[in-house]
């Protein structure tokens, strides 16, 4: 029997900045992009493949989309809140 192992995941992803800010605006509409992060890992092949989340008490608000071939993702408006008028 032979086994090849072509890579392990055992790198973590670094990312290309130590902070993100984004500002937004009340009049962002719904699907508005808010701010990019992005990260390389120094594995091979599916090891090296970001995939971006949110907790789930922010994604009322929010979405997150992982572009593959960057191992970007971006932060997007999936919910405005608009305020109550009385």
């Amino acid at each position: 029997m032979c086994v090849l192992v072509e890579d392990v995941n055992d790198q973590v992803p670094v990312f290309t900045q130590s902070v993100y800010r984004a500002e937004m605006s009340e009049s962002y509409a719904v699907g508005a992009s808010i701010v990019s992060v992005s990260a390389t890992d120094a594995d091979v092949g599916a090891n090296a493949r970001l995939l971006y989340s949110l907790r789930e008490q922010d994604r009322e608000y929010f979405t997150v989309v992982s572009v593959q071939p960057t191992n970007t993702g971006v932060l997007k408006v999936h919910r405005v809140s608009r305020p109550v008028l009385g």
